[in-house]
């Protein structure tokens, strides 16, 4: 029996001057055609999860994560250095601690960093 994959989409980079949080978030959609991906955002990617950015182009992804029961994990250390708190966030994401999101990835079989 083979061992089930479990992927990780790691968002690094903010939504704003970049496209790394939509191809990330693309990507996840894409993977859980096959598998069940965990879709963690860390550092300046918190923003991407804030209620007043523009989430015209991704939002549909989050949508369809949350609706097959996928993952979307924020970091709440990226979270207290920014000064955002819970309700600077939209409903989908989950906020867990730093240790919690070190040892999601450190359990996953490939980790795709974005």
């Amino acid at each position: 029996m083979s061992e089930e994959k479990k992927p990780v989409i790691l968002l690094r980079q903010p939504p704003h001057g970049t496209l790394y949080p939509v191809e990330g978030l693309r990507m996840a959609v894409a993977l859980s055609a096959d598998f069940d991906p965990t879709t963690i955002a860390i550092n300046d990617a918190v923003f991407t999860f804030t209620k007043d950015v523009d989430k015209t182009m991704y939002s549909m992804h989050i949508d369809f994560l949350k609706g097959i029961d996928l993952d979307i994990f924020v970091d709440k250390r990226a979270l207290d250095e920014r000064g955002l708190t819970k309700d600077d966030l939209i409903d989908q994401v989950e906020i867990i601690a730093h240790c919690d999101i070190v040892r999601v990835i450190a359990e996953s079989s490939v980790t795709i960093p974005f």
